[in-house]
């Protein structure tokens, strides 16, 4: 009697529907007007005329939905499941967005938010030199194959000119891509020094002060869904105004006012974040290997980077997610042009006002964020076109908890004297309001204390857990 109880209970327990096969019958696309259905389909792990269990059925459809959203080319993917009996059909429906953009430049040049505005107010707010301006194409989704294709015009504090192309399949099979770019930035007004993890500026209106070459070409294999590998070539070329190199000969250790080096690397990326922009699910894995080759400068040391993340829900609307990312450099001469540590891509909230140099580096971040308002999905009734005329956003509030340490392999350089953040461990706690919308657009609004007891307001417009450099 007492094993024939527990087994009623496990058997009430028991969600059978989960257990149930179905039969996976046909899949159709709606809406790619564009994009070609084999680019579609790539991403798609769901396989037709395949019998599934229910729950095998759920996991799939999802990993389809967050592959396509992280394709960034639709504003919105809905999956439906149209079930007859033990038969299911499944039909995709995509809004695509929109893909050329020819629009006008003006943004501030520094390295964030809040850099700016401190420079901007200490001049009685009108100091209008550190602005870009000009235009920018961008193409995205060129012919239907999210090929993209990118072309800029950049005036102002930091001129910046660009020609890129990548086309992420070159073979049948579709793991074969490649991209190349070529880039020249030029600045009358060049920082040439840290001190006191502020960056020291020349200045010189008739002439250019530095002028950088960079061309890049990469390679990239991509056989599943999730792996990338990529193999990749740069290349960068550095004219310097004769008073910089005087000022800091470290600049780019070199015996003319010329610098260049070349570097070869090699990246595996595991991607299975459900939204690059701001993920709450899922994780994420690179690794990046890179040798040094001189040029007029003495360049020629390893480098490693490695950056890991992992996003979880605890529980209904509440979220955490972590990273850490580390760089390690082999010893060997690096001049100051070619190394960060943070203060640029990488930082530790808190401390956004300040450079910190180094050669090495680890950086972890925690955060964790509730979702305040849910993903809200809206009609912009007064616009026609499909790719603008539905929107959403969603709102969260988190709490974060950051650590770093840069580590300079020389501390008695010149340009790391008064540095004292290097080689000191960093921290910082605070709270953040995130704001997210389509087209990757993302508002943060954080307040952080570091260890040496400042506190402040930050904004920012990227996601917290990312570095990456973006053209």
């Amino acid at each position: 009697m007492k094993n024939i109880f527990f087994l009623l209970i496990i058997l009430f327990s028991y969600d059978f529907s989960y257990s149930q096969n179905v039969f996976l019958k046909n899949i159709q696309i709606k809406g790619n007007n564009i994009t070609k259905e084999d680019i579609i389909m790539r991403e798609v792990v769901i396989i037709s005329n395949t019998f599934y269990e229910y729950k095998d059925l759920k996991e799939a459809i999802k990993s389809t939905k967050n592959n396509l959203i992280n394709l960034k080319l639709f504003n919105f993917v809905e999956i439906e499941e149209l079930t007859n009996s033990d038969t299911t059909n499944i039909i995709i429906n995509l809004t695509e967005r929109w893909y050329i953009w020819p629009y006008p430049i003006l943004e501030i040049s520094e390295r964030n938010f809040n850099s700016w505005w401190r420079e901007f107010s200490s001049n009685n707010y009108t100091d209008f030199s550190r602005l870009n301006y000009g235009i920018f194409l961008n193409w995205e989704n060129f012919r239907g194959k999210n090929e993209m294709i990118k072309l800029k015009i950049r005036k102002g504090f930091k001129e910046h000119y660009l020609f890129s192309y990548s086309i992420p399949y070159l073979n049948r099979k579709k793991t074969f891509g490649l991209i190349s770019n070529y880039q020249l930035f030029r600045r009358k007004k060049s920082f040439y020094k840290t001190q006191e993890h502020s960056l020291l500026y020349y200045t010189n209106e008739d002439k250019y002060t530095t002028k950088d070459h960079q061309i890049n070409i990469q390679s990239i294999y991509r056989k599943g869904i999730h792996h990338t590998h990529k193999i990749e070539f740069n290349y960068f070329f550095s004219y310097v105004d004769d008073e910089i190199i005087i000022r800091n000969p470290n600049y780019i250790l070199s015996n003319t006012n010329i610098g260049s080096y070349s570097k070869l690397s090699y990246s595996f990326e595991n991607e299975k974040r459900d939204y690059i922009e701001y993920p709450l699910n899922g994780h994420f894995l690179n690794i990046e290997v890179s040798k040094y080759f001189k040029g007029n400068s003495p360049l020629n040391h390893f480098e490693a980077i490695s950056h890991i993340e992992k996003h979880l829900k605890i529980k209904d609307r509440l979220f955490i997610g972590s990273s850490l990312k580390t760089k390690l450099c082999s010893k060997g001469d690096q001049p100051y042009f070619s190394q960060e540590g943070f203060g640029f891509d990488d930082y530790v909230r808190g401390y956004e006002y300040y450079v910190i140099d180094g050669q090495n580096f680890w950086l972890s971040k925690t955060a964790i964020r509730y979702n305040l308002i849910e993903k809200t999905d809206f009609n912009i009734s007064y616009i026609k076109m499909n790719q603008f005329n539905k929107s959403f956003y969603s709102l969260y509030v988190g709490l974060f908890s950051d650590m770093g340490y840069v580590n300079s392999q020389d501390c008695s350089d010149n340009y790391y004297m008064g540095n004292h953040l290097s080689n000191s461990l960093l921290f910082s706690n605070g709270i953040s309001l995130d704001y997210v919308t389509y087209y990757d657009k993302l508002l943060r609004i954080e307040f952080s204390i570091n260890h040496l007891g400042e506190k402040g307001v930050f904004l920012h417009f990227s996601n917290p857990f990312g570095s990456k450099k973006k053209l």
